[in-house]
């Protein structure tokens, strides 16, 4: 098994870091404050960082065709203009259940927003998984923690997360239609003490899977399930990665310190910091959100 150890990228004392994107476009890693409800985008180079404060809890955020970025909060999906911070809403969400926020979220490769939420307090089967594409439409019920989701190369295949199943979840995918069947478990998730946050994919197909309180991010063939690789970060709550950097080589990681004590804070003091691990493997880019109706 190959094992990588993670560098610190910078110490940002994210609350509850989430989100990892990297903006091919604006050579910037992007990232949120879930609790901070913050939006952020670092340059890895300069490791100079610019940040919106938002009103709301922030989810995730995906970039659009249009130059801006679509942030999923709590309540609402909204297109954010980053220079100036000026919104606009596209959609309520759940507004039937005003505990519920928006947690994890990314978009296919036709540029569809999928989209999860949960409830603050993560209640169990009180969220669900959506899909945005001007429409917007409930793909699946009772979900507890929805989390991490991904594709496959070919767009043949989607990963899901729902934390609290502790496993990884594949789907049949048209990428045409955006319907999802055959549901099946990829990776089990059996380490103790180990819950899966984020994810990506690389070009090889197999995914990476940021592990909350697992302290690292591990690699795994979601077509036998085995555990092949693993980044060892210096943080316990591990939440969500992406691919970046010039060669698409560059492996970007969020964490939190929501959840630890004191003398875990003192034990692990980079705890809500982001990382980075140069890697050999290419990972997938990140899809932009694409609808000229609302754009």
């Amino acid at each position: 098994m190959q094992i990588w150890k993670a560098e610190l990228l910078h110490q940002t004392g994210l609350m509850l870091g989430e989100g990892a994107i990297w903006h091919n476009g604006w050579k910037k890693f992007l990232f949120v404050d879930i609790e901070g409800m913050m939006v952020g985008a670092i340059d890895p180079v300069t490791k100079a960082i610019e940040s919106r404060k938002l009103d709301k809890r922030i989810g995730t955020v995906v970039p659009a065709t249009n130059g801006n970025l679509i942030v999923a909060l709590q309540g609402s999906v909204e297109v954010l203009e980053f220079k100036t911070g000026k919104r606009q809403k596209l959609l309520d969400i759940e507004s039937d259940k005003p505990m519920n926020r928006c947690n994890d979220g990314k978009c296919d490769a036709a540029g569809r927003l999928w989209i999860g939420t949960m409830h603050v307090d993560a209640n169990l089967h009180e969220g669900a998984l959506y899909c945005y594409d001007g429409s917007f439409k409930k793909v699946i019920e009772n979900r507890s923690v929805s989390n991490g989701i991904g594709w496959s190369g070919d767009n043949h295949t989607m990963y899901y997360i729902d934390s609290f199943d502790y496993d990884v979840k594949a789907y049949d995918f048209d990428l045409t239609t955006g319907n999802i069947s055959g549901e099946r478990i990829a990776v089990k998730i059996e380490e103790p003490g180990c819950m899966p946050d984020g994810m990506t994919v690389d070009k090889d197909g197999m995914i990476w899977v940021a592990m909350w309180g697992g302290a690292c991010v591990n690699r795994y063939d979601p077509h036998n399930g085995n555990l092949i690789g693993k980044v060892m970060v210096v943080a316990p709550h591990v939440t969500s990665c992406a691919f970046g950097g010039d060669n698409m080589q560059t492996l970007f990681i969020t964490t939190a310190k929501q959840g630890l004590s004191k003398s875990q804070l003192n034990q692990y003091p980079l705890s809500g910091a982001l990382f980075t691990v140069e890697t050999d493997i290419k990972g997938a880019g990140a899809h932009f959100f694409k609808n000229d109706q609302v754009l």
